[in-house]
């Protein structure tokens, strides 16, 4: 399991519901292409939608499940861990994804340097 999958799983976000998937989906396309952030109605969500033959606003609504399971539960405590500002009620998407992605970026280049300072070529 890779950090874009396993990243959910630590907010207890669990593979039962559709909004886990449509999740990494959406993560792993803005990993590629952080520009998507500005674009989710009209590009991210689209794409997704295309591949699980669903409509957009079921990927949204999906995902905005999923964040509310995150938020009701113990998990909540790090998303506000890994959130840069304070967070008083449950994220939009847009902010969801905003954050996830900047937790994902930040890790991939704490691993980077650790593998720098191990001596491990990259």
């Amino acid at each position: 399991m890779n950090t874009v999958e396993s990243l959910p799983f630590s907010l207890g976000i669990r593979t039962n519901y559709k909004g886990y998937y449509y999740l990494v989906d959406a993560l792993t396309l803005i990993m590629e292409d952080e520009n998507r952030l500005l674009s989710i109605g009209t590009e991210l969500f689209p794409a997704i939608a295309l591949k699980y033959q669903t409509d957009v606003r079921c990927i949204e609504r999906n995902i905005r499940t999923v964040i509310k399971v995150c938020w009701e539960s113990t998990a909540c405590q790090k998303l506000q861990s890994i959130s840069p500002y304070p967070l008083e009620s449950p994220p939009t998407v847009g902010e969801f994804l905003d954050i996830l992605f900047w937790h994902l970026v930040r890790e991939k280049g704490t691993k980077k340097q650790k593998k720098r300072a191990s001596g491990v070529k990259i």
